[in-house]
């Protein structure tokens, strides 16, 4: 039985949460005032060079100080007695002071010296509720330099643990509806991604690296998801983990110097609940020597009539700090999954006569499927990095990971639509099956001065290697039904016979990449820069090796060497406010030979590239209490292939535009409150193509998509971690399929959470849905209606 229901929920239940939070706002005790005093101080590196513009907080409280352009700071009203203050920044150990504070006097520190170290940004919290906290975007992975978000001519997006927090995300597309543009999608071998400036992408990075096409990730060993927008093949490659519209790298949960950690507990509608825990460690008394393990099980019924997921994590993380110098660190992550899963074709049109999913018939509450037809997936993560600082120019960073996936058996169902009254329910079994993919990637930084120029220079190759192991069956029909009459005898059992009777393809394929790549930062003058970046990449295969006949693939065997330049402008009429910016990016896709010609022989294609122009502005304005990106952009795909329709062959002659612009405004107008909204303008279509695809819109390619997430949480008094938070998502509609005649309706999506944030607990209610919207995602499968949340942390 559901642990919510629909009956039980009243419809005014928004109101309520309104009236319980502003109830609670207006009973708070107003906060105690006491006496105060001041403390001042200056940051400097070890060569005495001044750090500006960090963060100096109180280690206990909301209070906090930025350092200026000569490393000072001061934090006033600062209750007397004895005081912590932390001082922290990325690539700098976190460092503490003990401060006697007295009233009316000025205490001022004179010997603050931060080290460098080679942390990243996830081991360092550097908001609190009084800051801007989801506009967290400073991160090396990004640009692999160490650049601000404001100097970078790329756009990106941040989704930190924060928002995650908030809005008790426990899936990725939830993630996904805080990206600008961003439409999650959903791929049946257990990914999912989302489209961005029209083009889909269902597989990420991994902290940098590439993942095996399987991953059915847990959210709870996420510390943030890095959405770079455009083509990235400089720095990325042309694997399959990238697409034109840009892509997205997971960044995991990492140690930290101090003992704690967190237990939880959510559980909601459609019997779904959920277990997780964080604990983090040093294992030494120096603590150098540090553990981080996260673990988490779920389960989950279905809104339907059949339907369930699990899943489970195990994910430890380790560093150790050798020296000064030297770091090394290594991620594990071993995660398994089971789910059931019915996506929905459309067969021949012209005997369909709805063209919508709102006009189809199909009962939205029945999966026309059972649980015995499931799927059962695994992934074992093992990555390793490490950091070395050659000198005070150059630092090292080399970096391993192996992520192999696989099913140990995957039963997909898909209900082919043939007429308003019939479906045939095709299978596709792929059991087993195991996906690979081991890369190895070395980067050099180096912070120097050419004349007066600063230059911020990385050079960096990377080894890929992906493999596959496949067994599969593909486009079998189990039979055709009625969907408003019974029907039962769907089971694996008779699937497997009939897969062994039409049998089984088993095949193998292995790829090999090798990427060079240069990318240079060069300030001429404090106000304007320019990033120059190229990337030569060699791809080979052999192709598809079939098990059967012992033979390749006819034409499967190819090499392609690709060119992937970057060039971005960015000039600063206020500096570290705001920037004006211009880029120039290129990415790629290797594609295999075909027959081009009445000769049998197959021809080598080039690459397909992606090219964007892109122009706009970047704020970090009003004491960082407003953040916004604005940008205009302009993707030409060419050497695009189709088939010609007089010959059959193959013509590499066809081209597509993305064409749009995003805004996001990340903003804390008053302390508590934080507003994260977005609105992007996309049309993506085929320039050249077939007859039947010229002109037309990209399936899945909404034109108009909004986000917005605002919450405010007091601050002070007895209420002190009580928050609320609204959010709201439309999606315009779009098409289901490459014809442009059967549409994917648009839809409009309220949440609300209720949560109570305490030093030792926190307790979450959210409800999802809350306007009961049918609505469909691009596989075709009907999402969740009405849903709610309830959770509780526990912290120590």
């Amino acid at each position: 039985m559901n642990i919510f229901t629909y009956k039980s929920i009243k419809k005014d239940t928004l109101s309520f949460y309104l009236l319980l939070f502003f109830t609670a706002l207006s009973t708070s005790i107003s906060y105690a005032q006491s006496a105060k005093g001041s403390i001042s101080g200056i940051v400097k590196d070890t060569t005495g060079k001044p750090v500006e513009y960090i963060l100096v907080t109180l280690k206990k409280g909301n209070k906090s100080s930025e350092t200026d352009k000569n490393g000072a700071f001061i934090l006033k009203n600062v209750p007397e007695g004895n005081i912590t203050i932390v001082i922290q920044a990325l690539g700098y150990i976190t460092v503490e002071k003990n401060v006697e504070v007295k009233s009316g006097e000025t205490t001022a520190i004179s010997d603050i010296t931060l080290k460098e170290s080679q942390s990243q940004l996830d081991e360092v919290t550097i908001y609190n509720n009084n800051k801007n906290k989801f506009a967290r975007k400073e991160s090396q992975n990004i640009a692999r330099l160490p650049i601000k978000n404001i100097e970078n001519p790329q756009v990106y997006t941040i989704v930190g643990k924060d928002l995650m927090k908030e809005q008790v995300v426990l899936e990725r597309t939830d993630i996904y509806r805080n990206v600008p543009g961003g439409v999650p999608n959903y791929s049946a071998g257990g990914s999912q991604g989302l489209t961005m400036r029209g083009f889909t992408n269902t597989s990420g990075m991994l902290n940098g690296m590439n993942t095996s096409a399987v991953y059915p990730m847990n959210t709870a060993i996420l510390e943030r998801i890095e959405f770079l927008k455009g083509p990235s093949g400089t720095l990325f490659g042309g694997n399959r983990n990238t697409s034109f519209g840009g892509i997205y790298n997971y960044v995991t949960k990492k140690p930290y110097e101090n003992f704690g950690g967190e237990v939880g507990f959510v559980g909601g509608s459609f019997n779904f609940s959920r277990v997780t825990a964080d604990v983090n460690t040093p294992l030494n008394k120096e603590k150098t020597a540090l553990l981080r393990l996260n673990v988490a099980g779920q389960s989950e019924g279905s809104f339907q009539d059949q339907g369930y997921a699990k899943n489970y994590v195990f994910a430890p993380s380790f560093s150790y700090q050798v020296s000064d110098r030297l770091k090394f660190s290594v991620d594990v992550d071993i995660t398994r999954s089971a789910y059931t899963m019915t996506t929905i074709s459309i067969g021949s049109l012209a005997n369909v006569k709805a063209r919508s999913f709102k006009d189809l018939k199909l009962d939205y509450e029945r999966s026309y499927a059972n649980n015995d037809v499931d799927a059962e997936i695994g992934v074992n993560n093992l990555g390793a990095q490490i950091d070395y600082k050659i000198s005070d120019q150059w630092k090292s960073e080399t970096k391993f990971l192996s992520s192999v996936g696989y099913y140990k058996h995957l039963l997909w169902t898909t209900l082919n639509v043939l007429t308003d009254e019939t479906v045939a329910r095709v299978i596709r079994n792929q059991t087993p099956e195991t996906f690979g993919n081991i890369q190895l990637q070395q980067n050099f930084t180096r912070d120097f001065k050419i004349g007066t120029l600063r230059n911020r220079m990385l050079i960096g190759l990377d080894y890929n290697n992906n493999y596959n192991e496949l067994n599969r069956v593909v486009n079998l029909t189990y039979d055709t039904i009625n969907i408003n009459g019974p029907f039962n005898d769907f089971n694996s059992e008779k699937i497997n016979d009939l897969s062994y009777a039409k049998g089984f393809a088993a095949s193998t394929s292995k790829s090999q990449n090798y990427g060079l790549y240069v990318s240079d930062v060069i300030n001429f003058t404090p106000s304007l820069m320019a990033m120059l970046s190229l990337r030569v990449d060699r791809y080979s295969t052999k192709g598809s090796y079939d098990l059967k006949t012992g033979t390749y693939a006819k034409g499967g065997e190819y090499e392609q060497t690709s060119l992937s330049p970057k060039i971005g402008l960015v000039y600063q009429p206020v500096i570290d406010k705001i920037s004006i910016f211009a880029n120039y990016m290129n990415g790629f896709v290797n594609l295999a030979p075909a027959q081009t010609s009445a000769n049998p022989e197959m021809t080598n294609l080039k690459p397909q590239y992606g090219t964007q122009w892109e122009t706009g502005v970047k704020l970090d304005i009003i004491e960082n209490k407003l953040s916004a990106t604005i940008s205009y952009y302009n993707i030409s795909v060419t050497n695009s292939t189709y088939r010609d329709a007089a010959t059959t062959y193959t013509v590499q002659d066809g081209t597509q535009s993305s064409k749009g612009f995003d805004v996001e405004i990340i903003a804390n107008p008053i302390a508590g409150l934080n507003i994260v909204a977005g609105y992007a303008n996309n049309k993506n279509e085929y320039t050249k193509a077939s007859p039947a695809l010229e002109g037309k819109s990209l399936p899945a390619s909404p034109e108009n998509v909004a986000n917005i997430w605002a919450s405010y949480t007091l601050t002070r008094g007895s209420g002190k971690g009580l928050g609320l938070g609204v959010g709201v998502n439309y999606v315009s509609e779009s098409w289901f399929e490459t014809t442009n005649v059967f549409e994917l309706p648009s839809y409009t999506l309220l949440s609300n959470a209720i949560f109570y944030d305490q030093p030792k607990y926190r307790i979450s209610l959210k409800g999802n849905n809350l306007l009961n919207e049918k609505y469909w995602n691009p596989t075709g499968m009907p999402q969740k209606p009405l849903n709610f949340l309830v959770g509780i942390t526990f912290k120590f």
